[in-house]
């Protein structure tokens, strides 16, 4: 009996430190994808806007598990998994609008398309994150 609670005890951490692993790397990888969106405008840089906004998608698409998402949060946050899957999917929308007013050189559109984006990851810290 204590072998299996050692074994489950063991499968949790693992789980656990995996959705911290997960949840680490895709922050990362959107950190540095907003990064170079943001350069890209302040640049007048198109690919590196166009690079960005993949890693973004990247980033978020290894956070939108709501599994994930789910074992990442604290006790006292669990029931706040919706407002992240949310802030997922928004994200996901708004940088495929970027994208597409991108190809159509409708850079204000695509630069209200990032601010959207930004705005999307501000309101899942402020309210997940208790800031």
């Amino acid at each position: 009996m204590k072998f299996i609670n050692i074994l489950t005890a063991a499968a949790l951490t693992i789980s656990v430190a995996s959705a911290q692993d997960v949840m680490q790397k895709s922050m990362s990888i959107m950190e540095e994808g907003m990064t170079q969106i943001q350069k890209g405008f302040l640049n007048n840089n198109v690919q590196l806007i166009e690079s960005g906004a993949k890693l973004v998608k990247e980033g978020n698409k290894l956070f939108s598990n709501k599994n994930i998402i789910t074992v990442y949060l604290p006790d006292n946050k669990k029931h706040m998994v919706n407002v992240a899957e949310n802030a997922a999917k928004r994200i996901e929308l708004d940088v495929s609008v970027l994208e597409l007013n991108l190809e159509e050189k409708a850079y204000i559109n695509a630069a209200n398309a990032y601010s959207d984006v930004l705005n999307a990851c501000a309101r899942c810290h402020s309210i997940v994150r208790s800031w």
